[in-house]
């Protein structure tokens, strides 16, 4: 505690505590924003003011005097208490303007970059006393930058204001720089706004230095040389060899093309922002676009080497990611490929550990799914401008969750953990290497505005460089919009695949591992054993879990499912189809199997078939999916989109590729699957039934499945035909068999909020499927 801090805020209290325009601050001897605050309103009463504020805005700025030696009154104690708080003694405290108030004001100055200012204090001043900014080199700060900063507020405080002399490179010294540069370009002071706009960027590209020139602007060169890290006398004004030499140096550290012997705009612009100029040419680029053919040819003609894309979809938003397809389409024209992770907005609440490691797995099944190689770097995007604080306690432990998830023993492929964002995002986690180990840095310099660029330096080693976002380039079906980004060079991104050939062996394992506990946890029981494994696969998916489930394939054991989860399950559950190339719905297969081997045995539901009741097939399997088809058939001509003969549509929309109808292949394909291997399993191990059933590219099981999900079922076509012709004509009459199924089915129909189809639309649906099913089974062997 400061005694005269004390001092001050009990003053400050006593004077104007009871004015409505002052906020009341706390007594704790400690300058701090409050103390400051409490002063910059007690000056805004003093100088009548009736709308006070915690600025120092232009109103206070336009009505404060100079306060001279010999003053009296309270705004001499507001000097003197400022001066307090900024560690200046005036020699007491007493709302006289003596030798020591004078003396301490000129001290200040002199920290300023005024050493022959005098000790009477000016508006200027006044605004830069009352404020938390340092005038003398703070620990983490540079002498050769504090000395930047005096010389920069003598020269150019008139341009914008008085700024810290702290011997730290920041935001405040990023824009006295440009209002230097502005003043030096000739833009009058009441155009210069200490950014980089369209009249300064206009300018500022008429001028080119050459050795042996001499300018201002040459010095405000060396100024922001040393700023971006290089030593450089900033005493002198010309331009020389030794000055072109670092300049090189610097325009290299950015891959930046710096004409010979010369300093031009492109140079000066990426001294002065982040982004720098933003026209220049660039190896890599960026898109949230789907690439084809047509825009891969845009990029290759633009010049560009290497594409960023993204890894996953956005939940509930946009389609970003990337395909199998679209990567052997980008790898088979010679661009390569740098990943890119991100599934949020911008903002402290997307980021904690437990999401790191959620979103560290999400990333690694998707790079293992599209067969990223080992060793390729996953940068996970930080798309916002997040203070020091905020890094610390948000960004920090998210990524920490990333490393754990992708460090994990039981995952087979080794992906490195890279970060898109800020610079000081980037300097923050890169200071953290010691517990992340992240060195791999996509620096989001586009962001030019950004708190966490303006005043900081590149980092000294960094990957990819974001330096101009929303560029159209192409035309036609080749149009495109991408983000401009720089290559290093130490790393150009992968350029080829590892075979996605390993899936159903990856997925076997898995069920081996499931169905070894499983054997265990049901003392070798195994009916028990597939079944567990079956309910604990389809309940990993949110569309099969819920009473209804557990009616139809029974509840869970959770003590299993405890057991179960610590098995790696970081790939995913995805494999194409042997016979069809469809993306196989495993968590169907799953959902279908457990209510084929949990209704198969409940005493009361069998109908005397030996395994598997073909009324169990119905219930879980192809009942639904006609019934919900024969539904979209009414609700399409409902809706005038049928044209043409009624069953001649059905016929060709009926287990049709995914999205068409909600009777696609993929469901058919899962649903009898699941009985087939319902006949199949007897005492087998799910596991091997899956191989047999799927893995044996030549000769697997699933090349036969409609003859033998008919022939096992029904016996015949006929059989099955006629079972589907029944079913059709129970959902508008009750059939004993039948009873128990068709109410649920009309029930869930009915909770869905749809009407039952009438019968000329289940007629052609089960005409359909009769069809289609004949069709499938006459042309296998």
């Amino acid at each position: 505690m400061d005694v005269m801090v004390l001092k001050v805020q009990k003053w400050l209290n006593d004077t104007y505590g009871q004015d409505s325009r002052f906020n009341r601050i706390t007594e704790d001897g400690k300058t701090g924003w409050g103390t400051i605050y409490g002063l910059r309103r007690a000056l805004q009463i003093e100088l009548g003011i009736q709308e006070t504020s915690n600025s120092f805005g232009p109103t206070t700025y336009s009505l404060c005097p100079t306060i001279a030696q010999g003053s009296e009154g309270n705004l001499v104690y507001i000097v003197q208490g400022g001066l307090w708080c900024k560690g200046y003694s005036p020699g007491g405290f007493n709302g006289y303007y003596g030798n020591g108030t004078y003396a301490a004001v000129k001290a200040l100055k002199t920290d300023a970059g005024f050493p022959t200012a005098s000790g009477n204090m000016q508006r200027d001043f006044m605004r830069a006393l009352l404020d938390m900014s340092a005038f003398t080199c703070l620990s983490q700060g540079s002498e050769a930058v504090r000395t930047i900063q005096q010389q920069l507020n003598y020269n150019y405080y008139d341009y914008y204001q008085i700024c810290p002399c702290d011997g730290l490179y920041n935001r405040d010294m990023n824009k006295m720089l440009i209002y230097a540069l502005q003043k030096e370009l000739g833009i009058p002071k009441s155009s210069a706004t200490g950014t980089w706009g369209p009249t300064t960027i206009s300018k500022c590209k008429e001028k080119s230095f050459s050795i042996g020139n001499s300018s201002p602007i040459v010095k405000l060169i060396r100024y922001a040389l040393v700023c971006n890290g290089f030593s450089v006398s900033t005493s002198s004004s010309t331009y020389d060899s030794t000055l072109d030499t670092i300049l090189k140096n610097f325009s290299n550290s950015l891959m930046i093309n710096k004409p010979t012997n010369q300093c031009n705009y492109t140079v000066i612009k990426s001294l002065l922002s982040s982004n720098g100029d933003t026209s220049r040419s660039a190896k890599g680029c960026d898109t949230s676009t789907r690439l084809d053919q047509a825009k891969i040819t845009t990029l290759k003609n633009n010049g560009y080497e290497v594409v960023g894309r993204y890894l996953t979809k956005v939940p509930n938003g946009l389609d970003k990611n990337m395909t199998p397809e679209e990567v052997e389409l980008i790898l088979s024209n010679g661009l390569s490929i740098f990943p890119i992770f991100q599934e949020y907005g911008g903002g402290n609440s997307a980021f904690s550990k437990t999401k790191g490691v959620n979103n560290g797995n999400s990333a690694y099944n998707a790079a293992v799914s599209l067969g990223i190689p080992s060793g390729t770097i996953i940068y996970f995007a930080v798309d916002y401008d997040p203070q020091t604080a905020e890094i610390q306690n948000y960004v920090v432990p998210y990524f920490e969750g990333f490393c754990e998830s992708l460090s994990n023993s039981n995952k087979t492929n080794k992906y490195l953990v890279g970060v898109y964002g800020t610079r000081n995002v980037c300097k923050i986690l890169t200071e953290n290497t010691s517990s992340l180990g992240i060195d791999n840095l996509f620096v989001s310099d586009a962001s030019y505005g950004f708190s966490g660029n303006l005043g900081f330096q590149m980092p000294k080693k960094w990957d990819l460089d974001q330096f101009a976002t929303d560029i159209s380039i192409g035309s036609g079906n080749g149009k495109i919009s991408i983000d401009k980004v720089a290559v290093s060079g130490i790393f150009n991104g992968f350029n080829y695949v590892t075979k996605n050939t390993t899936d159903r062996e990856k997925i076997y394992n898995t069920l081996k591992q499931l169905s070894t506990i499983a054997m265990e946890h049901t003392n070798n029981n195994r009916q028990k054993s597939n079944l567990l494994v079956a309910q604990y696969l389809r309940k990993k998916s949110s569309s099969y879990t819920g009473s209804i489930w557990d009616i139809t394939g029974g509840a869970l054991d959770e003590s299993y499912k405890v057991k179960a989860d610590k098995v790696d399950q970081s790939h995913e559950y995805n494999f194409k189809d042997p016979l069809t190339g469809e993306k196989y719905d495993f968590y169907h297969l799953m959902a279908t199997f457990s209510a084929v081997l949990y209704l198969s045995n409940i005493p009361g539901f069998d109908l005397n078939w030996e395994v598997v009741d073909p009324l169990v097939d119905i219930f879980a399997g192809w009942g639904g999916d006609l019934t919900t088809f024969s539904k979209d058939l009414d609700n399409l001509d409902s809706n005038g989109k049928i044209h043409g003969d009624l069953q001649t549509y059905a016929n060709n929309l009926i287990c049709q590729a995914e999205g068409t109808s909600r009777f696609p292949l993929v469901d058919y394909i899962a649903d009898i699957d699941a009985v087939v291997m319902g006949y199949l399993i007897s005492n087998d191990d799910i596991a091997e039934l899956f191989k047999d059933y799927f893995m044996y590219d030549k000769e697997n099981i699933s090349k036969h499945r409609t003859r033998m999900f008919v022939r096992n079922a029904y016996g015949d076509l006929e059989r099955f035909s006629a079972a589907v012709n029944t079913f059709s004509e129970g959902l508008g009459f009750p059939i004993p068999e039948m009873l128990d199924i068709l109410t649920y089915l009309k029930e869930a129909i009915l909770a869905n909020g749809e009407d039952l189809p009438e019968r000329k639309y289940r007629d052609a649906g089960a005409a359909a499927l009769i069809n289609f099913v004949t069709n499938e089974f006459n042309s296998m062997r």
